[in-house]
């Protein structure tokens, strides 16, 4: 019988170089080679064109001649992707191209859809972008309009992928096979050693002095713009710690600035942009004794599971996406959103307490290590698998 071909329909734009090369996110490349070798099958990967690169930190050139899968750039919408398929085609299509299901029940081929954002989260991001009233009304609207179209075509599709708790309490009900993962680029191999973990906790007991970490984007989605007052509440309580702020975005300067001006040269430290693999997962792990997360909504970041499998807890805002994960694992404590006076009290009161620090980084750990990169893209195959050999076997599916 002839193989099932993927056909990964992708919201990640890529810039297109010459005739062979495009530009894609290292953590997407990544996935996409570890689909390759997991599925037994082709695997089309179907992108939108773009003239600018997104903001992502870990953007990478591919060679299409060299890619052990096939990437297809185009004007995306439905008229455009039928043309992408063939008789034996799985659909894996981000939730918000809602078209995939009426094309796909047209072809007879079964789709999967993808979610990562509630209307919560995606209405949190309307609010906090720095555009007018009247087009932060329009773009509210429009998101309350998708939704409606979102729950209907995950209503006729035959399966969905949700990353993080959040979408996977307000979707699963409306698909027969859900299933919930969480987002990593941490494989097997870099997971913090316990050993490791625990001479890092022990070292804190010895010194108090409290190693905090925020990477990622600069901007204000991510919060970042409370970290300096964070820091300055801190050092009014006479707390020893230092703050090191990894990564890049619109608000470096201004949070320089900010240092500056509250004189916290000697407590926050700015490190750049570190490379993934090489510097900031061992910075984290060697380093780091909490991770202060200041997200203002719930996207389901990496940035959670990537900074437990260091073996390090969180604290952070309570935004749907992390407030789901500190209840179902203990991994962490959320304080209320934007509040940057409360999220340095719990610093504080985490100061005196290295054994709740310690019995939540191997918490962390151990959680992370049920949610590897590779243990995640397997089950996700597992899904894609079985969500096939289901509709293969319903009455009236196409062969």
């Amino acid at each position: 019988m002839q193989a099932v071909t993927l056909v990964v329909v992708s919201p990640l734009r890529c810039v297109v170089r010459g005739d062979t090369r495009v530009l894609l996110t290292r953590k997407f490349v990544d996935g996409l080679g570890l689909y390759q070798e997991l599925w037994k099958g082709p695997l089309t990967v179907v992108c939108e064109r773009s003239d600018q690169a997104s903001d992502n930190l870990d953007n990478v050139e591919v060679d299409l001649d060299r890619a052990p899968f096939r990437v297809v750039t185009l004007d995306l919408r439905e008229e455009t992707l039928r043309d992408a398929l063939v008789p034996r085609s799985l659909v894996l299509s981000a939730v918000q191209f809602a078209w995939c299901s009426r094309l796909t029940r047209a072809a007879g081929v079964p789709c999967v859809y993808v979610s990562e954002y509630t209307l919560q989260t995606r209405l949190q991001i309307v609010g906090e972008s720095r555009i007018g009233f009247l087009r932060r009304v329009r773009r509210s609207w429009f998101e309350r309009r998708a939704e409606a179209a979102q729950r209907k075509a995950l209503s006729q599709a035959q399966g969905v992928q949700c990353n993080g708790i959040p979408t996977y309490d307000a979707y699963r009900a409306l698909t027969p096979m859900p299933l919930l993962f969480f987002d990593t680029r941490i494989e097997e191999s870099q997971l913090a050693k316990p050993e490791r973990v625990r001479e890092r906790c022990a070292r804190f007991a010895r010194e108090r002095k409290l190693r905090l970490v925020f990477s990622g984007r600069l901007n204000r989605m991510k919060g970042v713009q409370d970290l300096p007052v964070v820091a300055a509440e801190l050092k009014r309580r006479g707390v020893p710690f230092e703050l090191s702020i990894c990564g890049d975005g619109e608000l470096l300067e201004e949070l320089r600035a900010s240092v500056a001006g509250l004189h916290l040269e000697d407590s926050v430290k700015f490190r750049g942009v570190l490379d993934f693999k090489t510097e900031l997962v061992p910075f984290v792990t060697q380093e780091t004794d909490l991770f202060v997360c200041s997200h203002l909504q719930g996207d389901p970041s990496c940035t959670y599971l990537e900074t437990m499998s260091c073996g390090v807890p969180i604290v952070g805002y309570d935004n749907e996406a992390f407030q789901g994960l500190a209840k179902t694992a203990g991994v962490g404590w959320a304080t209320p959103l934007g509040r940057p006076v409360e999220l340095a009290d719990r610093i504080a009161a985490l100061s005196q307490d290295p054994e709740g620090l310690r019995q939540a980084s191997e918490r962390s750990l151990m959680f992370a290590g049920n949610h590897t990169f590779e243990k995640t893209f397997r089950r996700r195959i597992e899904h894609l698998d079985q969500v096939t050999a289901a509709f293969q076997e319903s009455p009236g599916a196409h062969s």
